[in-house]
């Protein structure tokens, strides 16, 4: 039975009946939410969460600057996470939070 093409069955469900694992930590969907989406980005600040690799860097470099070419950012802080494959720590993401009006974040190898 192909329980990906069965109607009525959510990711979730169509997850399970293959016996895959779902790759999010369940801790992280109810400590977070989505902020409402801004409606300009001029003259806002940017925060860059970047995980270490080594052409993250270079991405952001470029995104920000396309971003500030199109909208004058009206600054943009540049944040590095301490292990690539592991969650920004608390310090971090409350520092972005109180410091920014937006933050991009990419994984660059």
């Amino acid at each position: 039975m192909d329980t990906l093409a069965m109607p009525g069955l959510n990711i979730e469900e169509r997850l399970q009946e293959l016996g895959i694992k779902i790759p999010i930590d369940p801790e992280v969907l109810t400590s977070w939410r989505a902020v409402p989406r801004l409606e300009n980005l001029t003259g806002k600040v940017g925060g860059f969460l970047g995980n270490k690799k080594a052409n993250a860097e270079v991405l952001f470099k470029d995104v920000k600057e396309l971003l500030d070419q199109r909208f004058e950012l009206k600054d943009s802080v540049l944040v590095d996470k301490f292990i690539y494959s592991r969650p920004a720590s608390e310090e971090i993401i409350e520092s972005l939070a109180s410091e920014c009006d937006f933050v991009v974040t990419a994984i660059a190898d």
